[in-house]
């Protein structure tokens, strides 16, 4: 039994480390991805704040006249 275990030691060792490997690369695709869409909405929310502001602008001005 002990016989078996070193023989295909290598292999097991080199098959947790692809699995680890991918999932490490998974994870950070997928947190490359979050991180993106986090930028983009922050861009969205800053852009969404100004035309609001500048509607709220343009809508005192159209009232006072």
């Amino acid at each position: 039994m002990d016989n078996v275990l070193i023989a295909f030691a290598p292999a097991i060792a080199g098959i947790i480390s692809a699995l680890v490997g991918i999932l490490s690369w998974y994870e950070s695709a997928r947190k490359t991805k979050h991180d993106e869409l986090h930028d983009l909405y922050d861009e969205v929310k800053a852009d969404n704040d100004r035309l609001r502001k500048e509607n709220e602008k343009l809508r005192r001005e159209l009232d006072n006249k």
